[in-house]
């Protein structure tokens, strides 16, 4: 039986400056910032068709969320539900796009469970839209309270781990 401390592992997805931040966020929404990658880390699925697009973020959003989960593990944290927060839908790609990879990762990972959410801003509030999987009412308070202070850290340096982006090989 594991003693480790239950976060939500949450992947906040810059689709305009291809880039994303991983953190955990325990129920009173502290949050541990863990890791992030360089500008334009994903923008491979660009010039792609709609399959191999799909197929590359999944894949690559797959390797995010197992660096994540083994720094969790390392801090004696682990993953209770995994939380992924789109700042929009991903460019240059059919609207769709976003949808099928967010129901991918709900249909593929049952353990632990996934919601995918695109962050959404009008004039007075910012909204999460659930676009696949559910949360209990008391894991998603803990995202509206953490959410803001992880994006606040966003924009520092020293508590992320910066993943850097291999160089393509031509």
């Amino acid at each position: 039986m594991s003693n480790k401390r239950p976060v939500l592992l949450t992947v906040l997805i810059e689709p305009q400056s291809f880039r994303w931040y991983v953190a955990g966020i325990d129920l009173s929404g502290t949050v541990t910032p863990l890791l992030c990658s360089q500008k334009g880390n994903f923008n491979g699925y660009i010039d792609q068709t709609f399959d191999d697009q799909t197929s590359y973020l999944r894949h690559h959003l797959a390797g995010v969320l197992q660096r994540g989960c083994d720094r969790l593990w390392g801090r004696q944290e682990k993953p209770c539900q995994i939380v992924f927060v789109a700042e929009g839908t991903f460019l240059d790609a059919p609207p769709e796009l976003t949808t099928r990879v967010a129901e991918h990762f709900v249909e593929w990972m049952t353990s632990p469970p996934v919601v995918f959410f695109v962050r959404e801003s009008d004039d007075k509030d910012t909204l999460l839209k659930p676009i696949a999987g559910e949360i209990t009412p008391e894991w998603f308070e803990a995202v509206i309270t953490g959410l803001p202070r992880m994006i606040s850290q966003c924009g520092e340096e020293d508590p992320w781990e910066l993943i850097m982006t291999k160089p393509s090989v031509s």
